[in-house]
């Protein structure tokens, strides 16, 4: 007799009792999947986002805003601040390197940036094709963007002045280079030079000018006007500076100093006590599955002595027996491993999507780890203590008990 096939059957006929015991199962082992993958690349992708950044310097304001709107741009800035005092900081003998940061219009929903050349450095971007800016309105595609809008090296296009919602026709950019795919937020940023970003909001500074002045023409570009960045970060020169740089610059200066490490570990303390308070209710979950399917297996071998001292009569051992009953249990837990697996990476895809932050920091749903052996363990340990907790009721069963007392 095939035992595989006769388990089957067997779940087949009693699918209603088995039904809430898989369901419990799937969900905990959704919600324990999804915590775990949700934690680690964040952790992940917070990390390989930071590029060894040291310090922000921004405008005064919340430090973690300025470390989200600067390093992981998913966040508005708290303003700008001067740039030849930016300048200033980045020549501190403290500082071994500086990259100043300029945040121009969007296109579509990427941000255009102004910056230098050494942003690649910084992140390890490589060019998959053209070249990098050299020249005011020249620009370069992160891949996402490159991917999405489908621009290619040559192409034109107008910025959206304000967010990514507004009117095009701000500014007139030419495509001259794409970056290959790396996984930080190059990816979804739209890279150019800091001249670019300041040549367009002076000419819309002196539009409004001349309108509301009633002038006939716009003023020319002036090279000495007073012109901002949003953020410059720093890397230091020595770890001295970590403790005496933030302090000089939040005491002797209108600028605010923030510390990365600092405000990221303050975020990863708020976002994992959630996880944390998420995690218990997938145990608790997981805790009513095994005991759903304990009682059972207890309450059902009552029920199916009859069966078994049958199967007793066909040459079955009590070993085959609790083999059988295994067998059973087993395929139970592999469904809902089954279905805890796809129903929880279909969660990660459409979270990220739901997220907007791009590329960057979308969760990657087809990634298998240790946690995934670790999670089938569960229940395959939850399966092996109900049948050997249930052993000994297997092992009396009587055919001569039985078929005197039926």
């Amino acid at each position: 007799m095939n035992l595989f096939k006769l388990a089957l059957k067997n779940i087949q006929f009693r699918w209603m009792n088995q039904l809430l015991t898989s369901l419990l199962f799937t969900l905990a082992m959704a919600i324990l999947w999804v915590i775990h993958e949700v934690k680690v690349q964040s952790e992940n992708k917070l990390l390989k986002n930071l590029a060894h950044t040291d310090l922000v310097i921004g405008a005064k304001g919340s430090p973690l805003q300025i470390i989200l709107s600067s390093i992981y741009h998913i966040d508005a800035p708290t303003g700008n601040i001067s740039y030849q005092e930016a300048k200033r900081w980045a020549k501190h003998p403290m500082v071994r390197q500086a990259l100043p940061l300029a945040y121009g219009d969007y296109y579509l929903s990427y941000k255009i940036l102004g910056t230098d050349t050494s942003i690649l450095s910084w992140y390890e971007g490589q060019l998959a094709e053209g070249r990098l800016w050299t020249n005011e309105g020249e620009v370069v595609l992160g891949a996402s963007c490159a991917a999405i809008s489908g621009l290619k090296v040559g192409d034109t296009f107008s910025g959206q002045h304000g967010d990514a919602e507004a009117e095009s026709g701000h500014g007139e950019y030419r495509v001259v280079g794409i970056l290959a795919p790396s996984g930080s937020v190059l990816d979804q940023l739209v890279l150019c030079g800091l001249e670019t970003v300041w040549h367009v909001h002076e000419y819309e500074s002196g539009e409004r000018k001349a309108e509301s002045e009633g002038l006939d023409s716009l003023p020319a570009k002036n090279p000495q006007a007073n012109r901002e960045l949003t953020a410059l970060m720093i890397r230091y020169k020595n770890p001295m500076a970590a403790i005496q740089l933030p302090r000089i610059i939040n005491e002797n200066s209108q600028l605010q100093a923030a510390a990365p490490s600092i405000e990221i570990n303050r975020l990863s303390f708020m976002l994992n006590a959630g996880s944390d308070s998420l995690k218990w209710v997938g145990m608790v979950l997981l805790l009513l599955a095994t005991f759903s399917m304990l009682i059972q297996i207890w309450m059902g071998l009552s029920v199916r002595k009859n069966e078994f001292a049958l199967l007793r009569s066909f040459g079955f051992g009590s070993a085959k027996l609790l083999f059988l009953l295994a067998l059973e249990l087993g395929l139970l837990v592999l469904v809902s491993f089954f279905l805890a697996e796809v129903s929880a990476r279909w969660f990660i895809a459409v979270f990220s999507s739901e997220l907007g932050y791009g590329s960057a920091y979308a969760f990657d749903g087809l990634s298998f780890g240790s946690f995934d052996l670790q999670l089938f363990l569960i229940p395959c340990i939850v399966v092996a203590v109900a049948v050997l907790l249930n052993a000994r009721k297997i092992y009396q069963i009587s055919i001569a008990d039985l078929l005197q007392h039926p």
